[in-house]
């Protein structure tokens, strides 16, 4: 097995990630997830460094930067910028394909200019305790924010999904979690950190557990949503709701 590490700074908000190693099939996973759980901790964007200590055993193993591109552009929607710091990298990287959906730049500098201009954001962020108040205490919190940030029209499917988060945190991570409630252009994202590092349990998975249905209901009324690891050891469940036109 072919070893991979994650060695990452954080200059301004920014987090720069520079993969060493071999990015092989072995590999493959261990440099997908660490860069996931980077964007987890939703930093204002990633830049991650190619340079002479990372190489990969073939152009078709690039793709694991369009796959994580892909997966964070919904949520948390933090920009990538990739610095290809080799001719070698420039160069695989435009016959890969990468670079026509991922941002490259070929210098540290010119990237941190990239990523200092994110698009806009609003956003709030509630500890909730392990008890079925959790779920009021998220409520209201995502109520008064819909208000203040005059999003009328997603109040009644932004209540309804939290509560699902949160209850599936409390009934089966049974931990304490965390609620970070986030306006961008892509529309307004609800996610829920709790300390249980396992899957995301389901109606097939539990069956008979009353209330998950709501997994459906999550899946119905978001544009997108999804679980990801989260930077300290548990998981995040998050959702999106697409923006609309006032009522």
């Amino acid at each position: 097995m072919t070893d991979i590490s994650v060695q990452t700074t954080e200059l301004a908000g920014v987090v720069v990630a520079t993969p060493v190693g071999r990015l092989d099939l072995s590999s493959y996973p261990a440099l997908r997830d660490g860069l996931l759980k980077q964007a987890a901790g939703v930093p204002d964007a990633i830049v991650v460094r190619l340079g002479p200590d990372f190489e990969s055993a073939s152009r078709a193993m690039l793709a694991v930067f369009t796959t994580v591109w892909m997966k964070i552009s919904q949520w948390p929607d933090v920009p990538m910028v990739l610095v290809t710091e080799t001719e070698k990298h420039r160069h695989d990287l435009r016959r890969s394909g990468v670079a026509r959906h991922v941002a490259t730049a070929t210098d540290l500098r010119t990237a941190l200019q990239r990523a200092e201009e994110p698009p806009p954001r609003r956003y709030r962020r509630i500890s909730l305790p392990n008890s079925l108040v959790a779920a009021l205490m998220a409520r209201e919190e995502v109520r008064n924010a819909c208000e203040d940030w005059d999003l009328p029209a997603l109040v009644d499917d932004a209540l309804l999904v939290v509560t699902e988060l949160v209850e599936n945190a409390v009934r089966h991570a049974g931990s304490e979690s965390v609620l970070r409630i986030e306006l961008r252009a892509s529309g307004l994202s609800l996610a829920v950190r709790d300390d249980d590092p396992g899957p995301l349990v389901t109606t097939a998975s539990r069956p008979g557990v009353p209330g998950h249905r709501g997994l459906e209901l999550i899946d119905r009324m978001s544009l997108a949503w999804g679980t990801s690891p989260s930077f300290d050891g548990g998981k995040i469940v998050w959702a999106v709701l697409a923006r609309r036109p006032k009522r």
